[in-house]
């Protein structure tokens, strides 16, 4: 199956540079933009706002791997170097969120899939929340303006 995952890079003075590899017959590609980036930091906003929505979904429904999945995307840091990627979670402590890491980073050697994490709320930048048996798909405030930014 093949499938495009994005994963945004900021930090970096340049806007809309694009690095992709393929691995598991899986295009990712990344998209690097300006850490002040106007639009990107107001989209995260929106996602913080609605994260008590998400928070209260995920307390419900979390343990429902078979019927729900919960991804936020967070900043993890390396020696300086930045990559905003995506875990899946399963809980919320009240502070912070607990689960694993999905995503395949481009420039950080300190994570892999499948390793454990605890991101707090206040770190999130963007959520989303996918309802297999509604056909539904919430959050990924961040998702369609990245796509804009990737050059083919």
């Amino acid at each position: 199956m093949k499938g495009i995952l994005f994963i945004l890079m900021i930090g970096y003075p340049v806007v809309a540079f694009c690095q992709r590899k393929v691995e598991n017959d899986t295009v990712y590609q990344s998209v690097k933009l300006d850490k002040n980036d106007r639009i990107f930091l107001a989209l995260k906003d929106s996602a913080q706002k609605y994260l008590p929505g998400f928070i209260k979904r995920l307390n419900s429904h979390g343990k429902d791997v078979d019927n729900y999945r919960f991804t936020i995307k967070s900043d993890f840091v390396e020696n300086g170097t930045h990559e905003h990627m995506w875990s899946r979670v399963f809980e919320f402590d009240g502070t912070a969120f607990k689960g694993v890491f999905i995503d395949s980073p481009f420039e950080i050697h300190n994570i892999k899939i499948g390793d454990k994490v605890s991101i707090k709320s206040g770190d999130v930048e963007d959520w989303q929340v996918e309802d297999f048996k509604a056909k539904t798909h919430q959050g990924d405030f961040s998702g369609k303006y990245l796509k804009s930014k990737v050059r083919d």
